[in-house]
């Protein structure tokens, strides 16, 4: 049998056979288009695919190694702040000692001076007290002689002064007298 030859048969399944010859050609004809234009599609389409994939890898290596690197960093940053932390607290605490051995040394430098202050006004209000007191006992005595001599009493005092003048001026007028005999 021939394929394009006609033989007459029932128009019905001459229908039939045109139909199938006809899909069988289209069906041949797109394969063949398809399989001569579709593999360099794919071909292109798989290596798109497989660059992305390949790209896609190479970010995810490159994240976890970022990832790596950040978590390093991480404890690193934990360590280092720590390490302030350590180092904070030795300084505050030399502070401190610095600060009270100051405050201490300051304390001990004010209370001498208070000390020293009150020494000084102590002696100075002894020393008006005695003032005051020697005053006040040479103007009781003044009074106090005043109101108990009497003309007598004060006589005699005149006298055993002018006495004890005369005693001093002829003592004097010895020995001075006794030093020119030494020198003629």
């Amino acid at each position: 049998m021939f394929l394009f030859a006609e033989v007459e048969h029932n128009q019905l399944f001459a229908m039939f056979e045109n139909n199938v010859i006809n899909w069988v050609l289209l069906v041949a004809f797109f394969w063949w288009v398809m399989a001569k234009n579709l593999p360099p599609v794919f071909k292109a389409r798989d290596e798109s695919i497989n660059a992305t994939l390949a790209a896609a890898q190479k970010a995810r290596q490159d994240a976890e190694a970022l990832l790596e690197k950040q978590k390093a960093a991480v404890a690193n940053a934990e360590k280092e702040a720590e390490q302030i932390l350590i180092e904070a607290k030795t300084i505050a605490a030399e502070m401190k000692a610095n600060l009270e051995a100051q405050t201490q040394k300051d304390i001990a430098e004010m209370l001498v001076k208070f000390e020293n202050a009150v020494a000084g006004e102590r002696q100075l209000l002894v020393n008006e007290l005695r003032q005051a007191s020697v005053k006040a006992a040479i103007e009781l005595t003044r009074g106090q002689l005043a109101s108990q001599t009497s003309a007598e009493v004060k006589a005699n005092l005149l006298n055993q002064f002018m006495e004890q003048l005369e005693t001093l001026n002829t003592k004097s007028l010895v020995s001075s007298g006794a030093l020119e005999s030494v020198s003629k």
